[in-house]
């Protein structure tokens, strides 16, 4: 029985992961993507308009969800393509060869929006996927999560607030408003209590 909890996702969390594709030529593919899981075998993920990621899944309607922890691979991956050697065939798709565990996922829903944000309109294709088969190549897999990082970096500022004045503390208010946006959007229950009490021992102190 498929179960993403398995392998440590929970639902409505969105973690970092890596998703490899297949190009028109066969090659492997891999770009960081946000991944939300949805169900114990269900994930969405949100694609830019334009990447080879988002035409690749198109193309197919499979690709490979990579949970892992390497910063080197998700550098590679945002600014270019892992090397070869990175890569192993799984099935008729690629998988990356150190991941702590990977998943191939089926589309069964597509649809496309108009959003507007900071940086202007973008085009964003939504796509629901069924989790066809989980692969674990370690018994202990930590999918990455932003907000658990946050909140270690909120703590940092709340325990230096009284120490800085001047633009040094409008610098760390801003963070921590950022922070709270990051939690808020990705983090679970407990990751907003725990902000919530950072926000207002936060506020005591200013």
């Amino acid at each position: 029985m498929i179960n993403l909890t398995s392998i440590g996702m929970e639902k409505g969390l969105l973690y970092e992961t890596i998703i490899t594709t297949k190009n028109p030529d066969n090659a492997p593919n891999a770009a960081p993507i946000g991944v939300t899981c949805k169900d114990t075998d269900e994930i969405v993920i949100h694609l830019h308009q334009g990447s080879h990621t988002v035409k690749n899944i198109n193309n197919n309607e499979t690709f490979i969800v990579n949970i892992l922890n390497d910063p080197i691979l998700f550098a590679q991956s945002t600014l270019g393509n892992p090397p070869s050697e990175s890569f192993i065939q799984y099935q008729d798709n690629y998988a990356i060869k150190n991941s702590e565990a990977y998943f191939k996922a089926q589309i069964t829903k597509r649809r496309e929006i108009e959003r507007e944000d900071q940086f202007g309109i973008s085009k964003t294709t939504i796509i629901n996927a069924h989790v066809n088969e989980i692969i674990k190549n370690q018994d202990c897999v930590t999918p990455l999560n932003r907000a658990i990082y946050g909140l270690m970096e909120a703590l940092v500022y709340l325990t230096r607030i009284n120490r800085v004045t001047g633009d040094t503390e409008k610098l760390y208010k801003l963070r921590i408003k950022e922070i709270t946006r990051i939690i808020n959007k990705v983090g679970g229950p407990d990751h907003k209590q725990a902000m919530k009490m950072i926000l207002k021992e936060f506020n005591k102190k200013n």
